[in-house]
């Protein structure tokens, strides 16, 4: 059940389109479409770097307690690859003729890099919780 908010507004309805668009604020990627790819790509980087940084757990009975405790930290990792990911792609979307030929490389590369360190961060809790 689909839920019209006009529904039970009190305000009148405005027929002004411009006065509405003027009402929400473009978000700073959609504005400036390859600063958004780029700082993308860099999170990428940094959340694959960080991301293999961690390690392979160990099996001792001890590291396994550490790497739990370790676990709601280190889950902000995937989170901020998976939002980067979105920045870029969502960024893209807004790119026009030339423009969006000269980021399709850096746009795949955030991509590639966002997506391994998911990729990697998955494999490390599944050996955390296999160990």
């Amino acid at each position: 059940m689909a839920v019209d908010p006009g529904v039970n507004d009190d305000h009148e309805e405005q027929t002004g389109s411009a006065e509405d668009d003027q009402a929400l604020p473009v978000r700073w990627w959609l504005r400036r479409p390859a600063l958004g790819i780029l700082l993308s790509m860099l999170l990428g980087m940094a959340a694959f770097l960080v991301t293999a940084s961690i390690g392979t757990p160990g099996s001792d009975a001890g590291t396994t307690v550490t790497n739990l405790v370790v676990l709601p930290i280190a889950l902000l990792l995937p989170v901020i690859a998976l939002a980067a990911a979105l920045v870029a792609w969502s960024a893209f979307g807004q790119t026009r003729g030339q423009q969006r030929a000269f980021l399709l490389l850096p746009l795949a590369a955030a991509l590639l890099l966002n997506s391994s360190a998911i990729a990697m961060f998955a494999r490390w809790v599944l050996r955390v919780f296999t160990a």
